[in-house]
C-alpha cells in the first residue's frame, strides 16, 4: 500500500509538472500572439508637389483660341445694294470664329501693339474706273473697288504689301475688335451687271 501511495504521488507530481509546463508554453504562444496582433503604429512620409503652366505671350482670335493659321476672321458685308448706286458703304469683319458679332482679338497683358498686313486680295488694282480703292471685289470679269483702313474714320488704309506697325492695344487683357474697316466708294453712275461680287485677303497680325 505504501508503495502504491508513493507510484500514485509520483505521477501526480509529474502531471503537475506537465501541467506547469504546458502553461508556460501556452502563456508566451498567448504573448506571441498578442504581440503579433497589435496595433502597428502609423508612419508618415512628407513631400513636396510642384504644380506648374506655362502662360505664352501673344495675342489670338476670339472663338480660335488654339489656331495660328487659316482662321476664319469674318466677312466683309458691304450689304445689298442697286446695281446702278453710287456713293460710299462701310463694313468691318462679322462672322467669323467670334460669332455673329464683330471680330474680336485677344492678347496677353503683356502685348503692347500690333503689326498688321492685309494683302491686296485676288483683283488688286481692277475696277478703278467705278470707284476708288486699291483691292476689288469681282463678279466674273466685273468689278467693284473697295479699301480696306486701320480705323474705323477711314483714314489710314492698309498698303496692299507691307503692314502698318504700332497699333496700340486698346484694352489690355481685353478682347477688342480687329481693326479692319472696309469701304466702297463707287464714283461711276454706271450700272454693273448683277451678282455677288467677292474677294478674299490674307490678313497677317505681329506681335
Amino acid at each position: 500500500m505504501v508503495t502504491s501511495a508513493t507510484s500514485l504521488l509520483s505521477s501526480l507530481a509529474a502531471l503537475r509538472g506537465r501541467f506547469l509546463r504546458w502553461g508556460a508554453l501556452s502563456a508566451g504562444l498567448l504573448a506571441l500572439v498578442s504581440t503579433l496582433w497589435a496595433p502597428v503604429q502609423a508612419a508618415t512620409l512628407t513631400g513636396t508637389l510642384l504644380a506648374q503652366l506655362v502662360l505664352t505671350s501673344g495675342c489670338l482670335i476670339v472663338g480660335a483660341p488654339n489656331a495660328t493659321s487659316g482662321i476664319s476672321l469674318g466677312t466683309l458685308d458691304f450689304g445689298q445694294q442697286s446695281s446702278a448706286f453710287t456713293g460710299s458703304v462701310a463694313a468691318a469683319p462679322t462672322g467669323g470664329a467670334s460669332g455673329a458679332s464683330t471680330t474680336q482679338v485677344i492678347c496677353s497683358t503683356d502685348v503692347a501693339g500690333l503689326s498688321i498686313a492685309v494683302n491686296g486680295g485676288n483683283h488688286a488694282g481692277q475696277g478703278t474706273g467705278i470707284g476708288v480703292g486699291s483691292r476689288a471685289m469681282a463678279n466674273g470679269t466685273s468689278y467693284i473697288p473697295y479699301e480696306v483702313y486701320q480705323d474705323a474714320g477711314h483714314t489710314t488704309p492698309y498698303p496692299t504689301s507691307g503692314s502698318l506697325t504700332g497699333f496700340a492695344i486698346p484694352a489690355n487683357g481685353s478682347s477688342f475688335a480687329l481693326p479692319i474697316y472696309g469701304q466702297v466708294n463707287k464714283t461711276s453712275t454706271a450700272a454693273l451687271p448683277s451678282g455677288t461680287y467677292t474677294d478674299t485677303l490674307l490678313v497677317t497680325l505681329t506681335f
